[in-house]
């Protein structure tokens, strides 16, 4: 129960813990991926922005002052700050705070001299051009402002600040000739409380699965450990039952499919041993019979010549050679059934299909009962073996005919297999046996005349070696028909 637990709980937890990890993956990616075009979109709009506060006059000069006063007038709060440089990359004003919350004036010097004893780095940057043109000769109104975009620009970054805090540069030039730069600072959606809030929130709920998940594992994997536990339990008890001989066995029926297939499949096999157990001793009696009879008859002649009942002459020995005979090949059947059953192999070789033919007819004492039709020259196959299942077949079809048509015998090929039928005048009894290839089972209509009953379960047996098949089927209204076929 333990390691059933165990094994149920590691599997559900591993499912779980998978789940999370792709979950936090994707939460990651997905939190990249809208942090970058959330960027993107702050800096569109305060580019747009720029140009709209300096087409609406805010801008009327060349200084830095007036520059300032056009950016005072921009309602952005998504910008952290920006750092004004001039077009040789000095910066020359810094505004808002660094991702700890310092003020960047206090924090970056201004000026050529100031800044060589501060250390910066360059880093690559997007740009977009406003160019502002401006002719002082002319009336109030007289500034005209457009935006292009601007190839990427080499940004001088002080230390403090990381590569992804930059979202963009905004390059103002007066009259076509670049004058200024601004930097825009935009740290992240996290840098601002709501936004920081909500983002932390998802993050704490995916951890908190993690304690939940274990939980449920942990439920779940009792529920089905000792569902589970008590059904191989049951399982185990049936087929334990099933080896000593018992019958009978139930398995609680359960909600998984596949588990009641196992079910059916054990209670099947029940009934199938069952049949198999009451088939068998039917044919261990069958056969006690028929090895019994021809014994009997023998002890009788031989006790009848001891008490000279019976003359010790030619016919009184022919018969006891008769019954001996029969005792012999009812024998010999068996054996020939056991040491199929063994680990024999057949010994496939390309075989006459003339000679082959003869050997089978030679049993027979009448060939003219049985007509051939060889369509081909060769077989290939274990001879010996394939002999004895024609012979078998052969010998049912003349034994049980219903009338004086002769049997017919037909070897041919196929592009794949060999082919081989026997066809009698007779038909099937209705309620016969569908299994009848198996030693314990057997119709009524092979019992007439004794007999072992062996000779078509060693037929089937001789095909399964050559991994053929074998059927008897009711041919047409008055004619049965035997088929063999194996691969090439």
């Amino acid at each position: 129960m333990k390691r059933v637990f165990f094994r149920y709980f590691l599997s559900v937890f591993s499912i779980a813990v998978v789940v999370l990890l792709v979950q936090f993956g994707m939460l990651v990616f997905q939190y990249r991926v809208s942090q970058d075009k959330w960027k993107d979109r702050v800096y569109e709009d305060f580019a747009v922005s720029a140009q709209e506060a300096m087409s609406q006059g805010f801008y009327d000069g060349y200084g830095i002052n007036s520059l300032l006063l056009a950016f005072s007038n921009i309602d952005e709060d998504r910008v952290s700050g920006f750092l004004l440089r001039d077009v040789d990359g000095y910066s020359m004003f810094a505004f808002g705070k660094n991702p700890e919350g310092r003020l960047l004036s206090s924090m970056i010097s201004t000026g050529p001299k100031a800044q060589s004893e501060q250390q910066f780095r360059t880093v690559k940057g997007k740009a977009t051009r406003i160019n502002v043109v401006y002719d002082e000769s002319l009336a109030s109104g007289n500034t005209q402002v457009t935006m292009a975009s601007a190839d990427e620009i080499d940004v001088k970054l002080p230390q403090m600040l990381r590569d992804q805090d930059i979202i963009g540069s905004i390059i103002i030039a007066i009259n076509g000739t670049d004058s200024f730069i601004v930097d825009l600072l935009s740290y992240s959606p996290r840098t601002y409380e709501y936004s920081k809030d909500i983002i932390n929130s998802c993050f704490r709920a995916l951890l908190l699965s993690v304690p939940l998940c274990l939980l449920i594992a942990l439920v779940a994997a009792w529920v089905v450990s000792s569902r589970n536990t008590r059904y191989i339990n049951s399982v185990r008890k049936a087929l334990n039952d099933l080896s000593r001989g018992k019958s009978g066995v139930t398995i609680p029926r359960q909600d998984n499919i596949e588990l009641n297939e196992i079910s059916v499949a054990i209670e099947d096999l029940d009934r199938s041993l069952q049949s198999n157990a009451k088939s068998r001793k039917a044919w261990l009696s069958s056969i006690s019979h028929d090895l019994n009879t021809p014994a009997t008859a023998m002890k009788i002649i031989v006790d009848g010549l001891n008490d000279g009942v019976f003359p010790a002459d030619s016919q009184t020995l022919q018969q006891l050679q008769k019954e001996n005979d029969s005792l012999s090949d009812r024998i010999g059947r068996v054996i020939d059934f056991s040491s199929l059953q063994s680990d024999t192999d057949a010994s496939v070789a390309d075989t006459p299909t003339e000679q082959l033919v003869s050997e089978v007819l030679s049993t027979f004492g009448d060939e003219a009962c049985i007509k051939t039709d060889m369509q081909c020259d060769n077989i290939r196959c274990d001879a010996e073996l394939m002999t004895k299942a024609v012979r078998e077949l052969l010998k049912n079809a003349v034994e049980y005919r219903s009338g004086e048509e002769q049997v017919a015998l037909k070897v041919f090929e196929t592009d794949d297999s060999y082919c081989m039928e026997v066809i009698n005048e007779g038909h099937l009894a209705s309620d016969m046996d569908a299994d009848f290839f198996e030693p314990w089972s057997r119709g009524d209509w092979s019992r007439t005349s004794g007999g072992s009953g062996l000779g078509l379960p060693i037929a089937a047996t001789i095909m399964q070696l050559h991994k053929g098949v074998i059927s008897i089927t009711q041919a047409d209204e008055t004619h049965v028909k035997a088929s063999i076929s194996w691969p090439k």
